[in-house]
């Protein structure tokens, strides 16, 4: 079975079909996550420029600390929002450019920030590296909402 009638399949769905036909279900969950999207997006930056030395002046480990739970949180609330926003249109999701940009995008900050941004932020680090590694970071994180709000139009 090919990856397209899957998407078919997924759309078909009993799950598919009550989130797509309800008259509040899909903008209820894309307002859930575009919520939990301005939430990490704040984790970030708050993180971000704290290291980058243009932020709070509070310790960065400190910042880490307590936006790291917040960031957390809101990926696991936009994985499991954008999960649910995807089963209600799979198909028309498919065939568009912008989706693949953003599951690639998507791919690439979750691993540069669990894989290289946390440890080194856990560890105390500083300089160009870090650095380098927050401003990447950033860019990454950017790039998925971008594409994501590519997909509308597109």
């Amino acid at each position: 079975m090919s990856l397209y009638h899957t998407a078919q399949n997924i759309e078909a769905s009993a799950l598919g079909q009550t989130i797509r036909e309800s008259t509040w279900l899909f903008p209820a969950i894309e307002s859930t996550h575009l919520l939990a999207l301005a939430l990490l997006g704040g984790a970030i930056l708050i993180m971000s420029l704290s290291i980058l030395g243009w932020g709070l002046k509070t310790p960065v480990a400190e910042t880490y600390k307590s936006a790291h739970r917040y960031f957390n949180g809101a990926v696991l609330v936009l994985i499991i929002t954008g999960v649910l926003l995807g089963i209600s249109e799979p198909v028309k999701l498919y065939g568009r450019q912008a989706f693949w940009v953003k599951m690639i995008s998507l791919a690439i900050a979750l691993i540069v920030t669990y894989f290289a941004f946390n440890p080194l932020v856990r560890r105390g680090a500083s300089g160009g590296t870090v650095r380098g590694v927050t401003v990447l970071t950033m860019v990454a994180w950017l790039m998925v909402a971008m594409a994501g709000r590519w997909i509308g139009f597109s």
